[in-house]
Order: structure tokens, then C-alpha cells, then sequence
């Protein structure tokens, strides 16, 4: 969504989509993988509490956040002492194995990043309207590679089109943008439930959560 509806959001306290335990398809799928030392990069991170999953699995993790807010409460509920920086655009909070970028996601660079293992897009994309998202691809291609591991949620739904946040994003953008990239992703269906709420109000019956993952 737009940074001035982002950051209302968490002023309002907005954020049904904030998860109070690890993401269950997230989990599944990391369990597996032996991320020790591996870098994780985290966009659009929130407070979510898999940065915690990520850091417990002895990886290390870099995150980032628009909202103030949101930076603040992560650190503080969870009770983690930090020390601050800057650079141009952000303000950065470091603590061990964790390096959380507050600030604008586009303006990035790899130079700063350095060599990303995992990319882990928790509904990010969803969040963006499709304009943005065209800017979105472009730059997570400049901070990843071709051996960088992908693991993405989306979801979809057979109502709108034009609803959101979260927005429906079509499969094949998903996968053309990523393979304009040298990456081959897999889709999975994870699960299906009956629309209700604002969903329902908008003309949705069925929303399937999906998961998309490249090979390690």
C-alpha cells in the first residue's frame, strides 16, 4: 500500500495482518533447511515475530520497516536491547544477528545488504498495489542473485480484482518477474477457507493462501 496509508495504519493500530505466532507455512518449510550464518532478508518485516524464528535458527536476519511504530513495539515487546544508526534514508537498529533497516524499502542497495541468502516476502507483495509492485521487482532483483533461496505468500480469491490491501496478485506475474530474474519457482496451495468480513463484503466466496519457493 502507500507509505501514508502504511504508516496510518500502524497510528491506528490497523494491522489485523500482524500474526502472534509463527507463520505456519513459513515454519514448515524452514524447519527443514540448516540456516546457521545464512542472511535472511526480511521486507516490509513489521513486528513480525518469524525475524524471531529466523535469529533462533542461528541465521541472520536483515528487516525492513516503513513505520516508526512499527520498528519500536517489535524491539520492545520482545525485549531486545539494541543500539541505533543512520545512514541517508534510514534509521538503523542493530542487535546480535538482527540489522533492522527503519525506512524507505526502495531505497536499499546491495552495497549496504551484501550477499542475501534467503529472501522471505511474508505477504509483502500483496501489500503493494500493482504499480508499485513493478518497482518492487525491480528492486528486489537489484539486491538478490540468481543462488538467492525464494520463499513467497500470496494468496488468491474469485472475487475483485482491484481489492486490497491485501491485492490479489496474478500467477504469472509472480512468475514472469521472477524468472526475468534466472529463478524458477514452485506454487503450492497451503489452504482454502470461506471469505467473511471485508473479504466477504466485497464479493469473495473462497481465498486460497499459496506459497511459492525456489530450489536450495
Amino acid at each position: 500500500m502507500e507509505k501514508d496509508k502504511w504508516l496510518d495504519a500502524w497510528k491506528i493500530k490497523k494491522i489485523g495482518f500482524h500474526q502472534s505466532a509463527y507463520n505456519n507455512a513459513m515454519k514448515e518449510h524452514f524447519d527443514k533447511i540448516d540456516m546457521k550464518d545464512k542472511t535472511v532478508l526480511i521486507p516490509l518485516a513489521g513486528k513480525s515475530l518469524d525475524i524471531l524464528y529466523f535469529l533462533e535458527r542461528g541465521a541472520k536476519v536483515i528487516a525492513n520497516e516503513l513505520s516508526p511504530i512499527a520498528a519500536q513495539e517489535f524491539f520492545e515487546e520482545n525485549e531486545i536491547p539494541y543500539s541505533t544508526d543512520k545512514n541517508t534514508h534510514h534509521e538503523i537498529y542493530k542487535a546480535p544477528n538482527l540489522t533492522y533497516y527503519l525506512g524507505d524499502f526502495f531505497e536499499l542497495t546491495k552495497h549496504e545488504l551484501g550477499k542475501i541468502d534467503f529472501l522471505y516476502d511474508r505477504a509483502c507483495v500483496v501489500a503493494l498495489p500493482e504499480q508499485m509492485r513493478t518497482k518492487y521487482f525491480k528492486k528486489i532483483e537489484q539486491l538478490i542473485t540468481t543462488k538467492t533461496h525464494l520463499f513467497i505468500l500470496t494468496y488468491k480469491h474469485d472475487g475483485p480484482k482491484e481489492f486490497g490491501p491485501p491485492f490479489y496478485v496474478p500467477e504469472e506475474e509472480i512468475i514472469n518477474n521472477y524468472q526475468a530474474m534466472g529463478h524458477q519457482l514452485q506454487k503450492h496451495e497451503i489452504s482454502s477457507r470461506k471469505a467473511d468480513g471485508r473479504f466477504e463484503d466485497a464479493g469473495m466466496n473462497t481465498i486460497t493462501n499459496l506459497k511459492w519457493h525456489s530450489n536450495i
